[in-house]
């Protein structure tokens, strides 16, 4: 079998995303299960080279206009998608999965029939639908576009829950069309990076060896990551923290000088860090020593980070968006609260605070659900099922084809 990933990125070439790395381990995945992987993706934002052994890359090139924000995503991605859809027409490929709006020029080439190979996209967060009313007009036609892909996909991957609902809503395809596949980790890899000494240096060069309750939070500090809010919980409930609490933020981005701001404001010198982006192994040990992780997001898509801190058997309070009610079960590895709501984040995490053996008994939860649901182990089979049954059904029209896995694999 041989698969083509169309992606406008992935990791190792340019960011660090969820979307960037899912496809890199999906692709590795995918090709230690003995399938012929090629990545079709934009060129580098970064100098970088390639060193994925068994990984075929194929760098696709566009003409761009000097646009950026929106209007990039709205001119110069679908432009990118139809110079990759006829590189990848030209490759003898069984079938295509596309992440987001990057199949939008290869589902055109199957409607005029001279793009033979199926087609299979996960339309990712589908963000552009769900953005303020500005923006969601400005996206308009690129989510005309992507109706439209989305009817010549022989399937469409749901990431989560509310995705499987999403998907037909936002753009127009029949619900039997829809599988639902989460985004993968490897359980075992984040398990590797762990390292004693390596806790031990941080708990040294940050000063944390007193530092109790240690809340961790990951993300690109942005509004909609809610790290503000988090800094106003705080306020609320300080003084029922224990003298030493600290919380420990990984991250960089545009909302930095922000939250600076209100750290000296509310005088959070002394217990809130803002670490700024780090390497993996600081990440991973960091997760190790968190006490409870939580984050506190307005808009999220599969959410790499808290599956990354259930890996480490960490208990959580996250927002009820995106992927996150598949992660955070109510009661059993943590708490989950209405997005925004300032007094509910407060509430949780005193609550998950208050108890010490609750706290570690959902730990251990959180690394079951992790193992058992979401292992790339568990999903990269799921994803296998998938394409055999799309090339089974060998159909003339995709759009009106219905995806037959079985349900005791996805």
């Amino acid at each position: 079998m041989h698969i083509a990933l169309l992606s406008r990125a992935v990791f190792g070439l340019h960011g660090y995303g969820g979307m960037e790395r899912h496809v890199l381990e999906l692709a590795r995945h995918l090709t230690r299960a003995g399938v012929r992987v090629t990545i079709v993706t934009m060129p580098p934002t970064r100098d970088a080279q390639w060193h994925e052994p068994g990984i075929e890359l194929k760098i696709v090139d566009a003409p761009r206009l000097p646009l950026h924000g929106i209007p990039d995503r709205v001119i110069n991605y679908p432009r990118w998608s139809h110079v990759a859809a006829r590189v990848l027409a030209a490759l003898p490929v069984d079938l295509v999965h596309a992440q987001g709006a990057a199949g939008i020029g290869y589902a055109q080439l199957l409607a005029k029939g001279v793009a033979h190979a199926p087609l299979v996209i996960n339309p990712q967060g589908m963000e552009e639908f769900k953005t303020s009313f500005s923006k969601r007009t400005a996206y308009l036609p690129l989510q005309y576009m992507e109706r439209r892909a989305a009817r010549f996909a022989n399937a469409l991957i749901a990431a989560d829950t509310l995705s499987v609902n999403d998907i037909p809503k936002f753009l127009n395809v029949p619900p039997e069309r829809i599988v639902m596949i989460p985004n993968g980790i490897d359980v075992d890899a984040a398990r590797n990076w762990v390292s004693i000494d390596v806790q031990r240096v941080l708990l040294q060069r940050l000063q944390l060896a007193q530092r109790q309750p240690l809340l961790l939070s990951v993300g690109r500090l942005e509004d909609n990551k809610g790290f503000d809010l988090m800094l106003d919980a705080l306020k609320q409930i300080r003084a029922n923290l224990p003298s030493k609490w600290q919380w420990l933020l990984i991250g960089d981005g545009p909302q930095r000088e922000a939250l600076q701001a209100k750290i000296r404001a509310y005088q959070f010198r002394d217990h809130v860090r803002l670490l700024g982006s780090v390497d993996d192994i600081t990440l991973h040990n960091l997760y190790e020593l968190a006490t409870l992780f939580v984050h506190p997001t307005l808009f999220e898509g599969s959410s790499l980070v808290t599956l990354e801190a259930m890996c480490h058997s960490r208990p959580l309070v996250g927002t009820a968006v995106g992927g996150i009610p598949d992660k955070i079960l109510r009661g059993q590895n943590g708490y989950l609260i209405p997005p925004g709501d300032v007094q509910a984040l407060a509430d949780k995490m005193l609550l998950a605070l208050r108890d010490q053996n609750r706290l570690r008994a959902m730990g251990a939860a959180s690394y079951q659900i992790v193992r058992e649901r979401f292992d790339w182990r568990v999903v990269i089979h799921q994803t296998l099922a998938l394409y055999q049954a799309v090339l089974r059904a060998k159909v003339v029209e995709p759009q009106y084809v219905e995806t037959h896995v079985d349900a005791a694999v996805v």
